[in-house]
């Protein structure tokens, strides 16, 4: 929401960087709260349950009622990240939909919400044995090779094109994509093959990046006029 107040793009450009550090500080947590599942709770990597620690830790750091509230507190913490994250993308791909593909208007808005609603919700039912771990890093490896390259370099690197963004976008985003889809019907087997595409941000992010820098190279005159 901060985007929306920034003053011009230094700003925005300050907005980013202190998003990518608070991000940064945020994701050491989950391996501290790993690190003492596994000093705290180990009978559950032996058990297949460890999916479970995020509630079972708290409760075990601290008995009682205190462990109690502890654990509802992080229950309630994990519904309403997964309500504001889930309700923000459904918001924003609505958006996008009704306004810059179906003429835009209260009503095709509502109705984009409700299409993309349900087919989210079918492509949910039909993962819902896939571990939701495997998932978030499968969601977070398409959205590295694709968003992740065209933020930084078009908030940092001037000589970015709409040609290379476009193709970066689609080559790394689309990469991943295949490499995660193929994981799900078992192709690659084992040993580096199965690590590649099961883990495919290790040459897709790279391969976005490399894409959107030589294609803006080779394309300088598609450089937007208000670049500054």
């Amino acid at each position: 929401m901060r985007f929306y107040t920034n003053r011009d793009g230094q700003a925005a450009r300050r907005t980013t960087a202190l998003v990518l550090a608070l991000l940064s500080c945020f994701y050491l947590f989950p391996a501290i709260f790993a690190t003492l599942g596994r000093l705290e709770a180990p009978g559950l990597y032996v058990s297949g349950q460890t999916d479970s620690v995020v509630l079972v830790l708290p409760r075990m750091m601290s008995g009682g009622i205190v462990g109690v509230l502890l654990a509802a507190l992080v229950a309630a913490g994990a519904f309403a990240a997964f309500l504001s994250t889930s309700s923000g993308l459904l918001i924003s791909m609505a958006g996008a939909l009704a306004h810059d593909i179906m003429g835009g208007g209260v009503r095709t808005f509502r109705m984009s919400a409700a299409l993309l609603g349900v087919g989210a919700t079918t492509l949910g039912l039909v993962v819902g044995t896939i571990p939701i771990n495997v998932l978030v890093g499968w969601a977070f490896a398409i959205a590295a090779s694709s968003f992740c390259p065209l933020l930084l370099l078009g908030i940092w690197w001037r000589r970015l094109t709409w040609i290379g963004a476009l193709c970066g976008l689609a080559l790394g985003g689309g990469a991943s994509s295949v490499a995660v889809i193929a994981t799900m019907v078992g192709a690659g087997g084992t040993g580096w093959s199965a690590v590649l595409l099961s883990e495919p941000a290790i040459w897709s992010v790279p391969l976005s990046f490399l894409a959107m820098i030589v294609l803006s190279l080779a394309t300088p005159d598609a450089v937007p006029v208000n670049v500054t």
